[in-house]
């Protein structure tokens, strides 16, 4: 093979070497710019995705203090609430306590002027009957039974004022309770009396009964008109004692 041939051969595969360069410098390229293309979609995008992340995180945020202010307004209203709440427990436990306060008060109030009713009613029964019996010893008989007249007389001088209308039991039998026996003329004034307001003859029922000492007490079915001295003398307590206040 001549010279010349053997360098047509040479510089064709020159030429054929650096075509293939050429063309894969070119493809290199081509693939290259795609892939740096590529390269800078995708760093867009990523931007993209991480500025949606950034707003969204921002709203997250945004959303969480959001959500912590209104638990804290919320805490603070139920703070509130209870408050007035236990405000309004403690005034009605308050009042509470002072209506019970007045009523023990109250009860304590009735039940010491009902002790001290029953201890001066006791203390009354205790001087009337201390005071009958000093009676009973200090009077003679006679002295009872004078007494005995006296009590027996403004007695029927007093059932003579009453009013007929008093009398509404209608009956013929009066029962007589006395320390003594009646005389014969009070027997009759008091038969007379009685008749003209009972409306009818009456006769009277006797007993004796020493134990009033003196005096007399008139039964009319229900109805009782009590002239005995132990009576009287009850009524005059009271007076005595209000008199040494």
């Amino acid at each position: 093979m001549e010279i010349k041939d053997i360098i047509r051969l040479v510089l064709i595969q020159v030429g054929t070497f650096a075509a293939l360069i050429v063309g894969l410098r070119l493809l290199f390229y081509q693939h290259l710019n795609s892939a740096l293309r590529r390269l800078k979609k995708l760093q867009e995008e990523a931007l993209i995705k991480e500025e949606n992340l950034r707003e969204e995180l921002e709203r997250a945020r945004q959303e969480r203090l959001a959500e912590v202010q209104r638990g804290k307004q919320e805490a603070k209203d139920l703070i509130e609430r209870a408050k007035k709440e236990a405000e309004s427990v403690r005034l009605k436990l308050e009042e509470r306590a002072k209506e019970d306060c007045q009523k023990t008060i109250i009860y304590g109030k009735e039940e010491v002027d009902k002790l001290r009713q029953k201890l001066l009613s006791d203390i009354e029964k205790q001087a009337l009957g201390l005071a009958m019996e000093m009676i009973k010893c200090i009077f003679t008989e006679k002295g009872k039974e004078s007494l005995q007249q006296q009590l027996t007389g403004e007695l029927v001088s007093e059932i003579d004022t009453l009013d007929k209308h008093i009398f509404s039991v209608k009956t013929d039998k009066v029962k007589v309770i006395s320390s003594f026996a009646l005389s014969k003329e009070e027997k009759e004034r008091l038969v007379k009396i009685l008749s003209v307001k009972i409306g009818t003859s009456v006769s009277l029922d006797e007993e004796i009964n020493q134990d009033l000492i003196s005096g007399i007490i008139v039964k009319i079915g229900g109805f009782v008109i009590d002239g005995s001295l132990q009576n009287k003398m009850q009524k005059v307590i009271p007076f005595v004692k209000g008199q040494n206040k």
